[in-house]
C-alpha cells in the first residue's frame, strides 16, 4: 500500500481561526539541545534531554503569557497550540498548509508545517532563549490498517476472515494461558490512536476500558469517527481479556499524545501508526526528534512500547531500538499453517544501523488487490472504517487488518507476561517474545523478503506465541521461588505471582515443552 501523501493546498494566507500544534523543547539538562542530539536518543541517554521542573514551568508560563495554549507538559517537551500568525510573529516562521490522506482509510487531516521544511525547527526570540531551545511544528502520523472496500462479489483469491476475541486468542496460543489464570488482569495498556467508541462489543464481553484521555489538539472523547482506535483495541482483549485499556486520542501531535500516555502510568503502550521515513539517507525531522525522545523516555520508565512495523512502510518509531516492532504473519485455513504476510513491512533501518524490523509478528492478512482484510472488528457506526463490507456502512463493524491489528495482539501478550512477572523490563519482554516465537518458514513480505528456517528479516523471530512465552516467564519465576526465603515464597503464592504447582499446571508445562507451539 502506498504511503500517505502530503501536499500543499495553495498559497492562500492562513485564516486566524486555524489552530497549529507544535512541540517546544525547553532547556535540556545536558549540554546539547534535543534538536541537535549528535546520536540517536535512546533509553540510555534520554535523561540528558529532559528538563528541570522549574525550567518546564517557566517555559510554560512564558508561552502562556505570549498567548499560546499549553496543552501538555512532559519531562522533555511541552505541547502548545496557537494561530498561524502567532507562530509567524513570535518565532519568525512562515507556515504552509498541508493535506494528508491516510494510506488505507478515507480518513484525512489538514495541518501546517514550516515553509523551510520539517528538518528545521524554529528558534525562540531573545526573551525566551534562556529557557527554550526551539519549537517544531507537529506532523500527523499514518495509521497502518488495511481496510476492505465494499464488495459486490468476493474475489476468487479472498480468504476466510477471523473474529475477535476467540479466534485471534486461539491462533496466538493465548486462550490456554487464560485457562491457567493469566489474563492480563490489573495490567494497564495505553493505546495511542484515533479514539475509542463505547461499542456494545466491549460491554458484552465485560472488557475494562478506562475513559478516553485526550491528547493535545484532540476533542470529543466519546467519538471515534475514524474507527481505527476502537477496532484495533479489540485485538488487545483477544490476547489479554482482563487488561485495562487506556485509550489516548491522538490528533496531529503524536509526541504530546505519547507524553499523555506516559502520564497514565501504563505498563504497555500500543501504537498502530508511524512515519514512512526510515530509508537510505533519511534523518529525523525536528519534530520527530521530540517523538524519538518521548519513546525513549517511556522505555526508560519501564514501559514496554509496541509499534506496528507498517504495511510496506519503512516505519519510524517501529525501527527505534528500544521498541518492540511487530510485523505480520498470515494463517492459512483449514490447515492452520503460517506464512509471512505479503502486506507487512520488513526492512533494515537506516536511522539505526544494525536494527532489523520486525522483532516478532502478529496476525495480518495477505495482499489481495492492494489490501489485506483479516479481522472482523467493532467500530463506531458510520466511521471511516465502517466500510460496508459486512453488509451495511452503518452497522458498526468492519473487516480490516494490517500490522495495525498485529501490534495490539502482541501488546496483549506483553500484558500477560507482566501480570505473571511484574518486574519484567522492556528488554526482558522483548527477549522472551523473541525466544518463544513460532518459526515461520514460508511466504514473503511486502518488501519481497522471504521467510525461512530460523530468524529472518521477513518475520523476525516469527509469530508471537503466548503459551511458550508464558512458560519461559514461569521458568524464571520458579527459579526465583525455589531460591527465595520461606517468607518470600509464602508472599509469592498468596499474591498469585507463583501459582501452586498443581498436577494440571505441571501437565500443561509438559505438554507445551513437548509440542513447542
Amino acid at each position: 500500500m502506498a504511503a500517505a501523501r502530503t501536499t500543499p493546498t495553495g498559497d492562500r494566507p492562513p485564516r486566524s481561526t486555524d489552530r497549529v500544534l507544535a512541540v517546544v523543547s525547553p532547556r535540556s539538562k545536558g549540554p546539547t539541545s534535543l534538536f541537535d542530539a549528535p546520536s540517536p536518543i535512546t533509553q540510555q541517554n534520554v535523561g540528558q534531554y529532559t528538563s528541570d521542573r522549574d525550567v518546564l514551568q517557566a517555559a510554560a508560563r512564558e508561552l502562556t503569557q505570549i498567548g499560546f495554549e499549553v496543552l501538555n507538559i512532559g519531562d522533555a517537551t511541552i505541547s502548545i497550540a496557537g494561530r498561524p500568525e502567532q507562530f509567524e510573529s513570535v518565532f519568525g516562521a512562515k507556515l504552509e498548509r498541508q493535506h494528508m490522506e491516510r494510506s488505507a482509510s478515507k480518513d484525512s487531516v489538514d495541518y501546517f508545517r514550516s515553509a523551510e521544511g520539517p528538518e528545521s525547527y524554529m528558534l525562540p526570540p531573545d526573551r525566551l532563549s534562556g529557557i527554550i531551545e526551539g519549537v517544531a511544528i507537529a506532523e500527523p502520523p499514518d495509521y497502518y490498517e488495511a481496510a476492505l472496500p465494499p464488495l459486490v462479489e468476493a474475489a476468487a483469491n479472498t480468504y476466510r476472515y477471523l473474529f475477535v476475541p476467540n479466534e485471534i486468542g486461539m491462533l496466538l496460543n493465548a486462550e490456554r494461558i487464560h485457562r491457567m489464570g493469566t489474563t492480563g488482569k490489573g495490567v494497564p495498556v495505553a493505546m495511542i490512536d484515533s479514539g475509542h467508541y463505547a461499542h456494545t462489543f466491549f460491554n458484552r464481553y465485560g472488557f475494562r476500558v478506562s475513559p478516553t484521555v485526550l491528547g493535545p489538539g484532540s476533542s470529543d472523547p466519546s467519538n471515534d469517527m475514524s474507527g481505527h482506535g476502537t477496532g484495533e483495541s479489540a485485538n488487545i482483549f483477544a490476547t489479554a481479556p482482563d487488561a485495562t485499556l487506556i485509550p489516548i486520542k491522538m490528533a496531529a501531535d503524536s509526541t504530546g499524545a505519547f507524553n499523555a500516555a506516559i502520564a497514565q502510568n501504563p505498563k504497555v503502550i500500543s501504537c498502530s501508526w508511524g512515519y514512512n521515513i526510515d530509508q537510505p539517507g533519511a534523518t529525523l525531522s525536528a519534530y520527530l526528534k521530540t517523538l524519538e525522545a518521548a519513546v525513549a523516555l517511556a522505555v526508560s520508565k519501564g514501559i514496554t512500547v509496541v509499534f506496528a512495523a507498517g504495511n510496506g512502510h519503512f516505519s519510524f518509531p517501529a525501527s527505534h531500538p528500544d521498541v518492540l516492532a511487530v510485523g505480520g504473519v498470515h494463517v492459512n485455513y483449514p490447515a492452520l499453517t503460517f506464512e509471512a504476510s505479503s502486506y507487512a513491512s520488513s526492512f533494515n533501518s537506516s536511522l539505526y544501523p544494525g536494527r532489523a524490523v520486525p522483532d516478532v509478528c502478529g496476525l495480518v492478512g495477505k495482499n489481495v488487490g492492494g489490501t489485506a482484510p483479516l479481522v472482523m472488528l467493532p467500530v463506531q457506526p458510520g466511521a471511516s472504517l465502517d466500510t460496508g463490507n459486512t453488509g451495511s456502512g452503518t452497522d458498526g463493524w468492519g473487516i480490516f487488518s494490517g500490522t495495525s491489528a498485529a501490534c495490539p495482539q502482541v501488546a496483549g501478550i506483553v500484558a500477560l507476561l507482566i501480570q505473571k512477572k511484574p518486574t519484567l523490563q522492556p528488554k526482558d519482554v522483548k527477549k522472551i517474545l523473541v525466544d518463544s516465537a513460532i518459526d515461520v518458514k514460508a511466504g514473503s513480505t511486502a518488501m519481497g523478503h522471504a521467510a525461512g528456517n530460523g530468524p529472518d528479516l521477513a518475520t523476525g523471530a516469527g509469530l508471537a506465541n503466548a503459551k511458550w512465552a508464558w512458560l519461559i516467564t514461569m521458568g524464571g519465576l520458579t527459579a526465583e521461588f525455589f531460591s527465595a526465603a520461606p517468607e518470600i515464597q509464602h508472599t509469592m503464592v498468596n499474591e498469585g505471582t507463583m501459582p501452586p504447582l498443581t498436577q494440571e499446571l505441571i501437565n500443561e508445562m509438559i505438554s507445551t515443552l513437548r509440542s513447542r507451539v
